[in-house]
């Protein structure tokens, strides 16, 4: 009971450094005044700490949080959908170009951003595995074309797997 409580406690305090500080990120500590931003403050509080058994679940939801504020701060929803095109399979990579582009921002603006944006794409890239790509229509577009801007913009080294599928 005692070790569940302390468990309890420590996803807690996580939970509320992850918000603040995708909060301080998304600048959201700034624009609280009107009622409408403090309604969109709330939206920030997505984290689902009981699947966080691990450290690889760590440094996803730091990932995440970090990728979330940026994405508040740097991407207009309604220019994004003005933009975005009808074709599903081109929607799908243009929401990574968007999504790989306020991140970028953001890796610009702090070293620990990168540093918790790094770490999950390499963690992504290494819990690929041989077994799962057999032919090419086995590879979705979206996954090459998320591998590709990783490596160009990111500088990211991809492993043997993730060459094969980009």
């Amino acid at each position: 009971m005692k070790n569940t409580n302390k468990t309890e406690i420590l996803k807690e305090k996580l939970k509320q450094a992850l918000n603040s500080t995708a909060r301080a990120i998304s600048d959201e500590l700034i624009n609280k005044s009107d009622q409408n931003d403090i309604n969109e403050n709330k939206k920030l509080d997505f984290f689902n700490l009981e699947n966080l058994n691990s450290k690889s679940d760590f440094i996803k939801a730091r990932a995440d949080s970090d990728s979330l504020a940026l994405k508040k701060k740097f991407s207009n929803d309604k220019i994004f959908r003005k933009n975005s095109p009808s074709n599903l399979s081109c929607k799908s990579l243009y929401s990574i170009a968007e999504k790989i582009r306020y991140e970028l921002l953001g890796c610009k603006m702090l070293k620990g951003i990168e540093t918790n944006l790094l770490r999950n794409y390499n963690q992504n890239i290494q819990s690929k595995r041989k077994g799962q790509i057999k032919t090419k229509e086995d590879i979705p577009i979206s996954e090459a074309f998320e591998l590709y801007m990783l490596k160009k913009f990111y500088g990211i080294k991809l492993n043997t797997i993730t060459n094969e599928i980009l």
